[in-house]
């Protein structure tokens, strides 16, 4: 079920480049963010419900799951980029609850407004490597260079 359709192929290509980038020259967040992207990846398959047209239950939980970890990562750290990834996650989690409140919510849409936020975040993280290979963020406290 991961390989199954080009558009999964084409989602893990982009997803095994990001986080790969991510992973070899992000920071530590960039790093926690990426093997969450693989795991929620991982996991997202083994929640579909046996109901592909409704909502998928299970997939909505792998989905707030991440939201939750992301909204921490975007709370207890420097990164800017966070709030846009956590952003798109949580759009995600709104089309799922969209799906949930009208069952008249055709399931292709449904489905495609889920990769459009995923591709988002993945984005996110791809700038947020980006960004910190650029200009990786100084290990010496604020309050520390300031006394020097």
């Amino acid at each position: 079920m991961y390989f199954a359709v080009l558009p999964q192929q084409i989602w893990f290509v982009a997803m095994v480049l990001v986080s790969g980038a991510a992973l070899w020259r992000g920071g530590i967040p960039e790093k926690r963010v990426a093997v969450a992207n693989v795991a929620a990846w991982f996991l997202t398959p083994l929640a579909y419900d046996r109901d592909l047209a409704g909502l998928q239950w299970g997939v909505l939980g792998v989905d707030a799951l991440f939201l939750a970890y992301l909204l921490f990562l975007a709370l207890t750290t420097d990164r800017l980029w966070l709030l846009f990834a956590t952003a798109f996650q949580l759009l995600g989690i709104v089309t799922h609850v969209a799906m949930g409140v009208d069952e008249g919510v055709p399931a292709l849409p449904y489905r495609w407004g889920l990769v459009i936020w995923s591709y988002l975040t993945l984005t996110a993280l791809a700038v947020g490597a980006w960004v910190h290979r650029d200009h990786p963020v100084s290990t010496v406290a604020p309050s520390a260079e300031a006394r020097r």
